[in-house]
Parts: C-alpha cells; structure tokens; sequence
C-alpha cells in the first residue's frame, strides 16, 4: 500500500513536470483566433504624416539629381581636353588659368570681368559659352571629337 501511493505521486509529479514544457492548448487557441493587421505607418518624432511625406518626396527629388555619381568626366564645367588645350597653346590661342584671389569681391568692385575668371573657378565653360557679352572662343577639331563622346572611347 505504501508502495502504491508513492508510486501515483512521482507519476503525478512527472505529469505535471513534461506539462511544463509543452504547450498549453489554451494559449494556442487565444493567439490563432485574433488575427490583427497594422494599419499605421511610420512617422519619425516631429514630424506629422504630411510634413513626412513632403520630406520624403524632396529626398527622393535628390536622390534622382545624384544619379550619375559614378559616370566619368567634371561636374560643375564644361571641359575640355588636354590634346585641344595643347593645340590651342601651339597656335597662341590658350594660355594657363592660375586661380584669382578674392575673386567675387574683385568682380563687384570692377576691377575683374567676370571672362578674366578661370572657367573651372567660376564654374563655367572653357569657351566662355556662359558668360553674356563675352567673346567666344574657337573650338578645333579635337574639342568638337571630346565633347561628342572621344573622352569616353579612351576610358578603360
């Protein structure tokens, strides 16, 4: 007799230990019957949902202008290549453009044109295209072959 009940109290005790491990029946039944769906989107602190949005569209607009990052060649100027700038010098047509110090106040005060600029510092073109009134510049043979495309035809 003392055999016995101890015998259904350890398996009493084994039962309720190995229930510990598993799931409950209970739990699972409550979890699979609700079924919610998240209807909120995300809005970072201090801004609302439109001021987001608005945000998210100039980024987007920025994202589009830096597309290019990879592709070669200047950014900024309208170059032009070392074998035209060559041929210019032979000729006597180019010189060398050494940057100009303080230039926007020697603009403004009259004592510069705004041609006498290196076109890479005022960030234009090598023709002085972008400047109005100023005389432009002849282009050869070799600058019209670089800016169709030759430069790209050297590049690796």
């Amino acid at each position: 007799m003392k055999f016995s009940i101890i015998t259904a109290l350890s398996y009493c005790l084994l039962q309720q230990q190995s229930h510990a491990f598993a799931p409950s029946l209970l739990s699972s039944v409550s979890t699979s019957g609700s079924s919610t769906t998240l209807n909120m989107g995300y809005v970072p602190d201090g801004f609302t949902k439109e001021s987001y949005a608005k945000f998210k569209a100039n980024e987007a607009k920025k994202a589009v202008a830096k597309k290019n990052l990879g592709g070669l060649g200047p950014r900024g100027f309208k170059s032009r290549s070392m074998q035209s700038f060559q041929e210019a010098m032979e000729r006597g047509e180019a010189k060398h453009l050494m940057p100009v110090f303080n230039a926007k106040e020697k603009i403004a005060s009259g004592n510069l044109r705004p041609e006498d600029i290196p076109y890479m510092q005022r960030g234009g073109s090598w023709d002085q295209s972008d400047i109005k009134g100023a005389k432009k510049k002849k282009w050869l043979s070799s600058d019209q072959q670089y800016a169709s495309g030759g430069y790209k035809k050297e590049q690796p």
